[in-house]
Parts: C-alpha cells; structure tokens; sequence
C-alpha cells in the first residue's frame, strides 16, 4: 500500500475510500439486520404464528429475509 501511495496518491486514496465504504456499509448492513431480529423478538408468540416465524427460528428468518433481498 505504500508503494501505491508513493507512486500514485490518487489511486491510493480512492482505494482507501472504497474500503472505508464497504465497511461503513457492512455496518449499516448489521445494525439493520440487528433492528429488525429486536423487532420480532418484541413481539408475541402470536403474533409471530400469524406472521408465519417460531421464536426459535427467528434469527434463521432474519438471515433468510435478508439472503432473499441480495
């Protein structure tokens, strides 16, 4: 990464950028993710029944849901 930075500043500072980026969006990723599990485990077991989820599946869900988005 040095010699990257040395040789051409720009192209360093855009790949930096894009790392940051990507980690930002990783933890937007994961606090949306962790938002929307504290949602569901809020609710009711039967509230959970009607949205078709056990409580001990809810993280499967969660992780399904957002499998199925990508």
């Amino acid at each position: 990464m040095l010699t990257l930075l040395l040789s051409n500043p720009a192209v360093a500072l855009q790949a930096l950028t894009d790392r940051f980026l990507g980690l930002f969006a990783a933890v937007q990723r994961a606090h949306a993710t962790a938002a929307r599990f504290e949602s569901l485990a809020h609710l009711s077991d039967e509230e959970l029944a009607r949205r078709g989820l056990r409580r001990e599946g809810l993280a499967q869900a969660v992780f399904a849901d957002i499998d199925a988005q990508a």
